[in-house]
C-alpha cells in the first residue's frame, strides 16, 4: 500500500486510469459519500445477507447483462464470487462510483455521457430496460457480507480491464483521521487500483469477489445457530433431561446444504460435514428446472404440516436462493399469472373503480388471462407485465437458475368450500394532473392481481409483494398494507403482487426493503388496494352465503345434535361467515392425507379415545369434531404439525373421558 500512487480527486484519478504509460501500477484513493446518511450504508441498513446479493443482481439488471452467475462456496461460505456478462465500468464510470456514493448518475443526464442510461430515456438502460438503481448504494451493500473485496471489471471495446481491492469500514470507525466540516464528503473506505491491458476488445463485464466473508455471515448462511440448537435438543435427550429436551421446539430443516462443524479447517482444503446435504435436486438436474424441484418440496410438506413454511422446511441457504428468486427480474417457475388459462379451477375478475364486487370476465379454455381482458373490459386495457424482455435476464446461483416460486394452484379450502380459485386482475392509473408537482411526486401506474385459493403454499406467500420495475427488495406483506377490515382466514388466503411501472420508488426507504408511509404514492396505492380487497372477499362471502343456504337445507334435512350446534354458534362468533373446516374422524393415513388434500382437518381415530360400545362411536367422534371446530376457531391448530395436531386433540379428549393419554 506505501509504495501504491495516491490521489483523491475523482478527476484527477480517472485522468490517471485512462493513460495506457500507467498499466501494472497501483494508485490508492479512498471512497466517499456524498451524505451522512449515505455513508451509513457501512453501519448495515440492510436486514439478511440476501440483500447483498439481491443489490449486486438489480446492478447487473441495469448494466444489460443477460447472465449473472454467484458461486457461494456452499456449505462453508468462505468466498463470494458474483458474475455478470454487462456494459462493465470504463475508468469515467467507476471512478464516478467511488467518488460518489449515493450520488448515481443513473437516472439522470449525466448519466447519459458515461453510457449507464440510455441516450433516449434517462430512467431505462442503453439496452432499453427500466432502471432498478437509482440512489448508488448498492455496490457497497456487499459490506454487509464483507469489509474487504475486488471487483474487476471491463467495458466493451476497451482494451484494458480495471482491477479494484476495496476495504470497507463502518461510518463510526477511524473517525478520527477524517475530521469533515459539514457539506463535507465523508470517507467510507480505502480503494487500491490497477490497470492491465488486454487484447479481447469484445470482452465486458463485472466480477465480483469476496474473500474474506465475516464469520457472522458466515454462521448465519450456514444456519449454524438452528444446527447447534438441534444437537443441543438432542444431547439433552440423551442424558435424560426431557425439561430441557421438552421446552426446546427446534427441528432440524427438512431441507438443507448440509453443515460443517468446523470451519478453522483451511478453506482450500477438503470439505469435512458433520451434516450430510439433503437438497430437493440432484446433481443430474439442470439448472432451470432446480427452482420447481424446490417449490415441489416445499409443497410436499402438506404430508405433515397444514400450512408449509419456509422457515422450518428449509434452511437459511435454501431460503435465501428462495427470497433472491422472489426478489430478482426473472420469470416465474411456471406462468406468469396474466398467462394463466382456464383449467377448470378457476374463476377470474377485473378490479372496478366502483365498490361492489368486480367484473366478471369469461375465461374461455386456450384464452390466457389477458387476453380476455383485453377482449371484455370497456377500453380493452393490456396487461403488459411479463412481456417486457425478462426471458433475457439469467441469474444461475451455485447451478440454480433463480426463478420467481409462486404457482397459482387450486387447493380446496373443505370438502363444502369454493372449488375454485378466485383471481382478480387490474390497473391503477391514477390522473394527477391537478394534484402539485411538488406534491404528487410524479406519475403511478401500476398492474396487479390477488390470487385466492384454499391455502397458499408456503404461508410465506401469503400477503402483498411490490414489484418496482421488474424487482422487489421486500418479501410479501401478510397485513396488506396495514388492511383493517377483519377477514382473518380469507386474508390468509391471499397472494397479490404489485407491477408498479412508473413511480412508488420514491416511497421506498434507503434500504429498498420497506416504505415510507407518508409518501402520497404509497397513500394511493394502499388504498387502491384495500378496495380491491373488499371487492375480492365482497365475492368470496356471496358465494359462502350461496354454499351456505345450500348447507342449511342439508342440515334441516339430516339435523343436528347439540354439541355440533354449539360449536357451529362459536365458530360464527369469533370467524363472522368464513366456512367452518370440515373434520374427518379418519381409520387410515391415506383417508387422512386424502381429507386433508381436500382442505379438511383429520386425525386418526386410532389416536384418540375410543369408546368401549361400538355404539357409542358416533358420540365419540361427533365430541371430536365439536372439539377440533372450537380449536381451529381460536387458531389453536395453526401453524402445528399434523402429529402435533393429533397429540393435543387426543390429550384433550383423555382428559374429560378418563382415557389413558
Amino acid at each position: 500500500m506505501t509504495d501504491a500512487i495516491v490521489i483523491e480527486k475523482g478527476e484527477d484519478l480517472s485522468n490517471w486510469l485512462a493513460n495506457p504509460v500507467n498499466e501494472g501500477q497501483i494508485v490508492q484513493t479512498r471512497l466517499a459519500a456524498s451524505d451522512r446518511v449515505i455513508a451509513r450504508v457501512t453501519d448495515g441498513i440492510y436486514r439478511q445477507p440476501a440483500s447483498a446479493l439481491r443489490e449486486l443482481i438489480s446492478n447487473a439488471w441495469d448494466a444489460d447483462a443477460s447472465t449473472v452467475t454467484i458461486l457461494t462456496d456452499a456449505p462453508r461460505f468462505s468466498r463470494i464470487y458474483v458474475r455478470d456478462d454487462g456494459a462493465g465500468m470504463s475508468h469515467e464510470t467507476l471512478t464516478r462510483l467511488l467518488k460518489n456514493i449515493g450520488g448515481s448518475a443513473k437516472r439522470r443526464e449525466e448519466g447519459k455521457s458515461l453510457g449507464v442510461v440510455s441516450a433516449e430515456d434517462v430512467d431505462c438502460t442503453p439496452g432499453g430496460r427500466p432502471l432498478i438503481g437509482k440512489i448508488g448504494i448498492g455496490l457497497f451493500s456487499i459490506s454487509q457480507l464483507s469489509r474487504r473485496f475486488q471487483i474487476s471489471t471491463k467495458a466493451r471495446g476497451e482494451n484494458y480491464r480495471l482491477l479494484a481491492e476495496i476495504r470497507l469500514r463502518a461510518y463510526a470507525e477511524d473517525r478520527s483521521d477524517v475530521e469533515a466540516d459539514e457539506g463535507e464528503d465523508y470517507i467510507a473506505g480505502d480503494v487500491l487500483i490497477r490497470r492491465e491491458r488486454t487484447d479481447d476488445l469484445e470482452a465486458h463485464g463485472t466480477d465480483i469477489i469476496l474473500d474474506d466473508v465475516k464469520p457472522r455471515v458466515r454462521d448465519i448462511l450456514r444456519s449454524a445457530d438452528r444446527w447447534d440448537s438441534v444437537a443441543d435438543r438432542e444431547a439433552a435427550f440423551k442424558r435424560g433431561d426431557l425439561d430441557t429436551w421438552a421446552s426446546m421446539r427446534v427441528e432440524p430443516p427438512t431441507y438443507h446444504s448440509g453443515y460443517i462443524g468446523n470451519l478453522s479447517e483451511p478453506a482450500d482444503g477438503p470439505v469435512l460435514l458433520a451434516i450430510k446435504p439433503k437438497l430437493p435436486w440432484t446433481s443430474e438436474d439442470p439448472a432451470d428446472i432446480r427452482m420447481s424441484k424446490l417449490m415441489d418440496a416445499v409443497e410436499g410438506e402438506f404430508d405433515r404440516l397444514d400450512r408449509p413454511e419456509l422457515a422450518t422446511t428449509l434452511d437459511t441457504y435454501l431460503e435465501m436462493i428462495w427470497t433472491l428468486g422472489l426478489a430478482a427480474p426473472v420469470a416465474y417457475v411456471d406462468r406468469h399469472p396474466f398467462d394463466l388459462t382456464q383449467d377448470g379451477h378457476l374463476q377470474l375478475y377485473w378490479i372496478t373503480r366502483e365498490r361492489g364486487r368486480g367484473q366478471e370476465v369469461r375465461l374461455n379454455p386456450g384464452i390466457t388471462v389477458r387476453e380476455a381482458v383485453k377482449a371484455q373490459i370497456k377500453g380493452a386495457p393490456a396487461l403488459t407485465d411479463g412481456l417486457d424482455p425478462v426471458g433475457g435476464f439469467r441469474v444461475v446461483m451455485d447451478g440454480v437458475e433463480l426463478k420467481r416460486p409462486i404457482r397459482f394452484k387450486h387447493y380446496a379450502t373443505t370438502q363444502r368450500g369454493l372449488n375454485t380459485s378466485v383471481l382478480f386482475v387490474g390497473r391503477f392509473e391514477p390522473d394527477l394532473t391537478r394534484v402539485a408537482q411538488s406534491q404528487r411526486g410524479g406519475d403511478l401506474s401500476l398492474e396487479a392481481y390477488l390470487f385466492w385459493t384454499g391455502r397458499v403454499v408456503p404461508k410465506e406467500n401469503n400477503g402483498v409483494l411490490v414489484r418496482i420495475r421488474g424487482a422487489s427488495g421486500s418479501n410479501f406483506d401478510p397485513n396488506f398494507f396495514k388492511y383493517q377490515v377483519s377477514e382473518q382466514t380469507r386474508l390468509r388466503q391471499i397472494t397479490s403482487e404489485l407491477f408498479v411501472q412508473r413511480g412508488l420508488d420514491a416511497a421506498l426507504n434507503i434500504d429498498r426493503e420497506s416504505f415510507n408511509y407518508s409518501h402520497p404514492h404509497l397513500q394511493l396505492v394502499t388504498l387502491w388496494l384495500h378496495g380491491a380487497i373488499r371487492q375480492l372477499t365482497n365475492r368470496l362471502k356471496d358465494e359462502a352465503d350461496r354454499l351456505r343456504a345450500l348447507r342449511k337445507q342439508s342440515d334441516a334435512q339430516a339435523g343436528r345434535d347439540h354439541l355440533a350446534t354449539t360449536a357451529s354458534e362459536i365458530w360464527r362468533k369469533r370467524r363472522g361467515d368464513e366456512p367452518a373446516p370440515d373434520v374427518v374422524i379418519a381409520n387410515t393415513a391415506s383417508e387422512a392425507q386424502e381429507a386433508r388434500k381436500a382442505g379438511s382437518i383429520a386425525i386418526m381415530r386410532s389416536g384418540v379415545p375410543q369408546p368401549a360400545k361400538p355404539q357409542d362411536r358416533a358420540i365419540y367422534d361427533g365430541q371430536a369434531a365439536a372439539l377440533i371446530q372450537v380449536l381451529a376457531a381460536y387458531d389453536v391448530l395453526e401453524g402445528r404439525t399434523y402429529e402435533e395436531q393429533q397429540t393435543l386433540v387426543a390429550a384433550i379428549l383423555a382428559i374429560f373421558r378418563g382415557g389413558k393419554f
